[in-house]
């Protein structure tokens, strides 16, 4: 109790209240800095790739789930323009809730093959081709390739970070001057599952996190030649939501191959550790499980993040000025537990909860403090002794 009562003391103080905005106008301060240089800029690109919550996927072992009984993956590989489309007719023949096709085709080629393409697309029912969205002068442009006038549905297969980090985001929709173009997974759902369109359509939300819960070995998988040669069950695709794809026909072939939470080396040079149609298949799986990752709102990260401050610059005054032998010991083990405690407890509520709090700044704070407080000392002692500023570091330790 006694213990507790000197912490309470220092709660309340005004130097405390000072140095834990201090904290913040510190982070504020790195924050502005120009930090492009050669040497830091590859550790700013790493920090700003870098999630706490992605160790319940890569690190502790976050629960998938069993095989996805809804959803067919088939390798496509490195079929020529008439092998996709035999595939398509074989997987159509099986009348599938809907097919997925993740291939662009840029340009024309060989004319037999494409025009045989081009006809098997426009009489294969329920097909979604990939599309891609790019942005050129201020226009939102949806790209659809050669095959663009099939009469198809278009889905773009664009994915939120594939250009410079780890895939955590999609975005279900895009709206451009009162048109709304749909992604891949969620032109699919609205074929296959429209329950699960409606949900996904009315969240109304510009960027989904996510929930990757399966890898490719709890998909049911097809390779393209096996489909062509009728080397499958009759059954395997009725009813299914057959997604036709590039899979990695091993680890050094990353053809296609992103980076996600699920990776097991979260550092270093690790490979990329899954392909698009799969991390397609995890998107398609939450949303007809309804298993979204819910993000805690930004003003209550806010509030989480300034009450840690203030607890941590509480106490670390409370032992430099009353217990000053003891103070290292102490300011360096709250450190170490509290930073493990956070991200565990950040951790455990995507694990049981679905719902995603960002630890970043808290354990920043935490890991400023102590630094913060020696400045604000030898700040508060200066205007004590230039213009009578009272404050509790008034002596010497």
């Amino acid at each position: 109790m006694k213990l507790l009562k000197g912490y309470r003391k220092y709660l309340y103080e005004r130097d405390t209240v000072f140095a834990t905005i201090g904290v913040f106008i510190v982070i504020g301060l790195l924050a502005l800095l120009p930090l492009n240089t050669g040497l830091l800029n590859p550790v700013k690109k790493a920090f700003a790739d870098f999630d706490f919550n992605d160790l319940a996927y890569a690190k502790v072992g976050k629960k998938t789930d069993s095989i996805d009984p809804r959803i067919v993956i088939v390798n496509i590989g490195i079929s020529d323009r008439a092998m996709i489309a035999g595939m398509l007719e074989k997987v159509s023949s099986q009348k599938p809730r809907a097919i997925g096709l993740d291939a662009y085709f840029d340009a024309e080629k060989d004319a037999e093959p494409d025009s045989l393409l081009e006809k098997v697309m426009h009489s294969t029912p329920r097909l979604i081709m990939a599309s891609r969205m790019t942005w050129e002068e201020d226009s939102l442009i949806e790209n659809r390739g050669y095959f663009a006038k099939t009469g198809n549905s278009f889905g773009y297969v664009n994915l939120v970070g594939e250009e410079r980090g780890t895939i955590r985001y999609f975005t279900p929709f895009e709206n451009y001057k009162r048109r709304e173009f749909m992604s891949f997974t969620a032109a699919l759902l609205n074929i296959a599952d429209p329950v699960a369109f409606k949900k996904l359509h009315s969240r109304h939300k510009d960027l989904e996190t996510i929930n990757f819960r399966r890898g490719i070995t709890k998909y049911l998988l097809a390779d393209g030649n096996d489909v062509l040669s009728g080397n499958i069950v009759d059954t395997m695709f009725t009813d299914k939501i057959v997604l036709l794809g590039y899979i990695s026909s091993s680890v050094n072939d990353i053809e296609d191959m992103h980076f996600t939470p699920m990776n097991p080396k979260m550092s270093g040079k690790a490979p990329p550790d899954m392909n698009g149609i799969v991390i397609h298949a995890n998107i398609l799986s939450m949303a007809m499980d309804k298993k979204y990752i819910h993000s805690s709102p930004f003003w209550v990260n806010w509030i989480i993040t300034i009450l840690i401050a203030w607890l941590h610059v509480s106490l670390f005054i409370r032992y430099y000025i009353d217990t000053h032998l003891w103070f290292h010991l102490v300011a360096k083990t709250a450190q170490i537990i509290s930073a493990i405690f956070f991200v565990f407890l950040s951790i455990k509520c995507l694990e049981l909860f679905s719902l995603k709090i960002d630890m970043k700044m808290p354990v920043t704070v935490i890991i400023l403090a102590i630094d913060v407080i020696y400045f604000y000392e030898a700040f508060a002692v200066w205007l004590h002794e230039k213009y009578g500023f009272k404050t509790i570091f008034h002596h010497k330790h």
